[in-house]
């Protein structure tokens, strides 16, 4: 993992701001967080990698915690605190259209969400579907068929990156290790 002055200040912030906050398997949250940004070093060679990996720590800020974009921008600079804002779901659309269709309309339109977003998303995909064995059969199925609508639809519509295409193949393996 980098461990650059951005990414060390990214990585404390977020575990300070998701304290008390923990996955369904009673993990903290955080943890999560720090594998995503694991995933997207692993995957995602960049001349911004370290901004790419605080923003992979910061993703889940804006939507589950009471921080600011403001707070970000002070904090981590522009292209950080616009990462972040692209991957926070729009909760409302979210929920009106189907979350597998909002997050395949945004995933494959460039307009709604970078190349560097993307890389983050689809690591925190991989990290969402490492445990679906942990679910239930019926949360997991969900999870898998949801998955797989973004990443056909992915496939479809968007002109991928070498990492996003790396990704995607490791989030099809993942799942094919679950009998589902």
């Amino acid at each position: 993992m980098m461990s650059s002055e951005l990414v060390k200040r990214a990585r404390d912030f977020a575990e300070k701001k998701h304290d008390g906050q923990f996955r369904r398997d009673g993990t903290p949250y955080f943890t999560h967080l720090a594998r995503v940004a694991d995933i997207v070093f692993k995957f995602k060679e960049s001349s911004r990698i370290d901004e790419i990996v605080s923003a992979a720590f910061l993703h889940d800020t804006l939507e589950d915690t009471d921080t600011g974009v403001d707070e970000l921008r002070q904090e981590f600079g522009e292209t950080v605190a616009l990462l972040v804002v692209e991957l926070t779901t729009d909760k409302l659309r979210s929920e009106v259209i189907g979350k597998a269709n909002y997050l395949s309309n945004k995933f494959s339109c460039e307009r709604s969400i970078s190349n560097w977003a993307l890389v983050i998303k689809l690591s925190d995909r991989l990290d969402n579907v490492s445990d679906l064995d942990k679910s239930s059969i019926e949360s997991a199925r969900k999870k898998k068929t949801e998955t797989l609508t973004i990443l056909d639809t992915l496939e479809e519509k968007r002109e991928l990156t070498g990492a996003h295409k790396k990704l995607i193949l490791a989030i099809r393996d993942k799942m094919e290790e679950f009998d589902i």
